[in-house]
């Protein structure tokens, strides 16, 4: 896992929850700007500021080191995905899926 990361893992976690960078830095008493610094990795959290995220998104701390491009980290996080989803939005993910594989 490289530090370069970190920032797309934290968007990544913050759009399952659903929440804005503004909604997150109420959550964690960080400035929405400086959000989007970390997401854009401008700016390195420290392991305070991404526990306080993993609270505020409801995932382990360690969800923010997981290497995406291994099988069973990506399968994990589409669990998340799915259980965290709204009745809508999990006919939506359906429909994506079944588009996705019906394709050859």
């Amino acid at each position: 896992m490289q530090i370069s990361s970190l920032g797309p893992a934290i968007r990544r976690y913050r759009k399952v929850a659903g929440l804005t960078q503004a909604e997150l830095g109420e959550k964690t008493g960080f400035d929405p700007k400086t959000i989007s610094r970390f997401e854009t990795g401008t700016y390195i959290p420290s392991v305070e500021a991404l526990s306080l995220f993993a609270g505020a998104l409801d995932v382990q701390l360690k969800a923010f080191f997981a290497d995406m491009t291994d099988e069973d980290e990506q399968r994990a996080y589409l669990f998340g995905v799915i259980h965290k989803a709204t009745p809508t939005d999990l006919g939506k993910l359906i429909a994506a899926v079944d588009q996705v594989l019906s394709k050859p």
